[in-house]
């Protein structure tokens, strides 16, 4: 004899288990997305994300991992009741409730042992049940298959319940192990946008952007700020992503003219090109580093380089602001 479970149960317990993941790693994604605007912005370091890990995980790796066993234990003492439950034989006598032991997490091992005594107690109650049905047999007060028929009617009636408790059991596991994964993460982002420098001036930044494969261009104004003749020279430095994905690139970039020869205070232009390679760049991957150039001042001026290879339409390269 079988029995089935309504899908209706397990559908409605994956929709849902679904519906919450999605919304915790929409969240999850929200800041990392905003992680990437501030280091785009020059507001966070190209590195932050490992420059800040390890610290993270010295600070929350022991609280994280209490709240991760406290979901596990929850979980298997469900799993040890559940199957003693199940198994178990009805009984003319009431049992009185055997309590699961409550998880400290002061003492991990402590609680194992109390578990497995919790299961010892379960399973001596199963035998007991056992041993009476065995008794009546013995007395004649019933035969062997009219008990195998009522153990098996009885399992029968109680596998829907069974297949439902074990349902809740499983996503209830999953989904504190989801919120366990995005506590975690959006920890570990909150504390990166929290070192974000807010109040400080984001600098010049020149944005070279288009399809992977293309070659895109962008132009600098330049002012010649010293009070005599000046050579401007470009220099440009690696870049990576800024999501610290991968090896760093140095952008073959050419600028037209290459030197730039300025009176004082006179102004000129740059035209920087880069072919978007699709053996150094990904695509959809915001590469960053940076530009100097040398000559306008006594400090060499910084601008912050960017560079957007896309699989759509190209977008207009640009710098902002002219330096």
């Amino acid at each position: 004899m079988t029995t089935k479970t309504n899908p209706a149960d397990w559908s409605t317990s994956y929709s849902q288990y679904l519906a919450r993941s999605a919304a915790l790693s929409a969240r999850t994604l929200n800041l990392y997305q905003l992680a990437l605007e501030r280091i785009s912005q020059g507001k966070l370091p190209p590195t932050i994300f490992q420059d800040h890990f390890p610290a993270f995980a010295a600070a929350h790796t022991a609280g994280f991992s209490r709240s991760l066993s406290t979901v596990a234990s929850r979980f298997l003492s469900n799993l040890v009741h559940l199957g003693v439950s199940f198994a178990k034989p009805d009984s003319a006598t009431p049992e009185p409730e055997i309590i699961p032991p409550r998880f400290d997490e002061s003492n991990p091992a402590r609680w194992y042992e109390e578990l497995a005594e919790y299961a010892g107690q379960l399973n001596a109650c199963a035998l007991k049940a056992y041993r009476t049905q065995l008794d009546r047999v013995a007395a004649g007060q019933t035969t062997p298959s009219e008990v195998q028929q009522e153990a098996t009617e009885r399992m029968s009636g109680q596998l829907p319940d069974f297949m439902q408790s074990m349902t809740r059991a499983y996503f209830d596991f999953l989904n504190g192990l989801n919120d366990i994964r995005s506590n975690y993460e959006e920890t570990y982002f909150q504390g990166v946008l929290a070192k974000a420098k807010e109040d400080s001036e984001a600098p010049a930044a020149l944005a070279l952007t288009g399809p992977l494969g293309s070659t895109v261009t962008a132009s600098i104004s330049v002012t010649n700020t010293s009070d005599q003749r000046a050579r401007i020279l470009p220099q440009i430095f690696d870049v990576r992503r800024v999501d610290g994905v991968g090896p760093s690139v140095i952008p073959d970039v050419v600028f037209a003219p290459e030197t730039l020869e300025l009176d004082s205070d006179e102004e000129g232009t740059l035209s920087p090109s880069l072919q978007l390679d699709p053996a150094k760049y990904d695509v959809d991957a915001l590469y960053a580093g940076k530009l100097h150039l040398v000559g306008a001042s006594e400090v060499p001026l910084e601008l912050e380089l960017r560079i957007l290879a896309t699989t759509g339409a190209p977008h207009p390269a640009n710098s902002e602001p002219p330096v």
